[in-house]
């Protein structure tokens, strides 16, 4: 008696389909370099991808992502904030929630290793990691308060010496 096994090719076939729609953990994710001049106006913007080892993004990595882009045109930029959109809808969910997808983006704190969650295989091209960097210039006029200390003048008075009666 032989098993017959048609059925599985069958539902693999028919799977195929759906394929797009499991959730699959992030191997990459596009990065967004965000430059700010001193007038706090977007002026560049630049797009690359990284890849990531394990759904993490390493501290080392992420301090040297930092360093390699913060010079623009030989100006110097200080890291302002970093942002990191993961999108970790579930499938069955994907049709409730698809106008809510602004939810995914969060705040990263500290300079620390940045983690992904599993996402739906489609949405993957989404998933991205911003660093907005602000120009870093020195004022002409310090803002800092200069406190100046005088010494107070001192007056010799000439003391006077009363003369003690000698009456005897």
């Amino acid at each position: 008696m032989e098993l017959d096994t048609s059925w599985i090719s069958d539902f693999e076939l028919s799977d195929e389909a759906y394929k797009k729609f499991y959730k699959e953990k992030v191997e990459s994710v596009k990065l967004y370099i965000l430059y700010v001049n001193r007038n706090s106006e977007l002026f560049h913007i630049k797009k690359n991808n990284i890849i990531i080892e394990n759904t993490i993004l390493k501290k080392e990595n992420l301090i040297d992502i930092l360093k390699k882009y913060k010079v623009y045109q030989k100006k110097e930029y200080m890291p302002l904030s970093i942002l990191k959109y993961n999108i970790t809808i579930n499938p069955e969910n994907i049709t409730k929630n698809i106008s809510n997808i602004d939810n995914y983006l969060t705040s990263e704190n500290s300079i620390e290793d940045i983690y992904w969650h599993d996402s739906i295989l489609f949405l993957h091209k989404i998933n991205s990691l911003y660093i907005v960097y602000k120009e870093k210039w020195k004022s002409k006029h310090s803002n800092t308060k200069k406190i100046r200390i005088y010494k107070k003048l001192k007056r010799h008075k000439t003391k006077k010496k009363r003369l003690k009666d000698k009456s005897t």
